[in-house]
């Protein structure tokens, strides 16, 4: 069996976007099930490595703390996963950014969560069509 070289995480930003269609619904959704009203924005985490690797069937799982992120996406930079509700980032701000292959050893990597930029203020995000595009920020 192959030994599965860990990635090398080198930076993390936070960046408030402009949901899509399906984020959208999502939202939707998540509201509904929680009797909320959130505003409709992405945060997109991106986690930039110093490589990406390749896909393979057994990988690393990406947690925040003790919360491992459930799925995660690849960008040409890294890796990125979203998150639809602020509090997020209250809950989790400053815990480290660690992977894991097993669910037991964790490799930590040096980064911490950090809070959105910008204009992710909770006061700006009722018009989010002056955020930026999920693909402007993901190039």
């Amino acid at each position: 069996m192959a030994t599965l070289i860990p990635p090398e995480a080198v930076a993390v930003e936070v960046v408030a976007t402009q949901p899509t269609d399906a984020d959208n619904r999502f939202i939707a959704q998540l509201d509904r099930e929680e009797g909320s009203s959130r505003p409709p924005v992405a945060y997109i985490v991106k986690v930039a490595l110093k490589s990406v690797p390749e896909a393979t069937a057994a990988g690393w799982a990406l947690y925040v703390g003790d919360l491992r992120i459930p799925k995660y996406w690849a960008y040409v930079k890294g890796i990125y996963f979203k998150v639809f509700d602020a509090g997020f980032f209250a809950q989790h701000n400053g815990e480290k950014l660690r992977f894991s292959a097993d669910g037991t050893e964790f490799l930590d990597t040096g980064l911490k969560l950090v809070a959105p930029r910008g204009s992710a203020r909770q006061d700006s995000l009722h018009d989010t069509t002056s955020l930026p595009r999920q693909s402007e920020v993901l190039r």
